[in-house]
């Protein structure tokens, strides 16, 4: 399935955190030091939380990673868990402002192609930040009402276009479509963390994120039309 039709604009499509809190960070050059000095932490921590987990953040080594000096951290946050935090925000604000757009007239199902293909490279890029998020959710409660408020908002969008490709959908129950919306994206969440977050189980280890992205799009399909998307294979073939 083709997702050719849904641009990805520029500023748009996937990318890796910390390279564009680099990006961030050399375009402030003439900005005042304290806005420099906040994204240099910034980087440091997203590094530190890539490659270790948030419960292996300290906050004496976000400071020697950015090259700072201890107290500098204090300037900004009381503490890791509120830097985590505002990181974390930030990288999800990210991903939600580059997610690709859909051209005029583009399908529901190319445009959920797209959003897959573009949310697979990204969670697999930022693997470690993507555990973080779990890690993070499961030990400050506001966090976790954070992520959830996240993903009922996506859920309300899911099935606002569900109900504008299928007219039939306006016949049902709020709650159902809401479920199923729901149940999609936390499809696509397990799925992934299986993958790219624990070790990988065959034989989804094989696929690459294409076809992971258009088998987790075809299933969407399902869950909310009950039937296959269009153009797929006749069965038996």
């Amino acid at each position: 399935m083709s997702a050719s039709t849904v641009a990805e604009a520029a500023g748009r499509g996937s990318f890796v955190y910390r390279d564009q809190l680099a990006a961030r960070l050399a375009a402030v050059a003439r900005e005042p030091k304290t806005v420099r000095t906040r994204l240099r932490l910034m980087a440091a921590i997203a590094t530190l939380l890539e490659e270790g987990g948030f419960h292996d953040l300290r906050v004496a080594d976000c400071a020697a990673r950015a090259e700072l000096a201890h107290g500098t951290f204090y300037r900004y946050w009381p503490d890791r868990s509120a830097a985590a935090q505002d990181v974390l925000g930030d990288f999800m604000a990210t991903v939600r402002s580059r997610r690709p757009v859909g051209a005029a007239g583009t399908g529901l199902y190319p445009r959920i192609v797209a959003a897959n293909r573009y949310y697979v490279r990204v969670y697999r890029a930022n693997a470690g930040l993507m555990r973080c998020l779990m890690q993070l959710g499961n030990v400050e409660p506001a966090f976790a009402r954070i992520g959830q408020e996240a993903n009922v908002a996506l859920a309300s969008r899911v099935v606002r276009a569900w109900e504008r490709a299928d007219p039939a959908a306006l016949d049902l129950p709020d709650h159902e479509k809401t479920a199923r919306a729901l149940a999609c994206i936390a499809m696509v969440e397990g799925v992934l963390r299986d993958l790219y977050v624990r070790p990988a189980l065959p034989p989804l280890a094989a696929m690459d994120e294409d076809e992971v992205a258009d088998m987790l799009s075809a299933s969407w399909f399902r869950i909310l039309f009950g039937h296959d998307p269009p153009g797929s294979p006749a069965p038996g073939r």
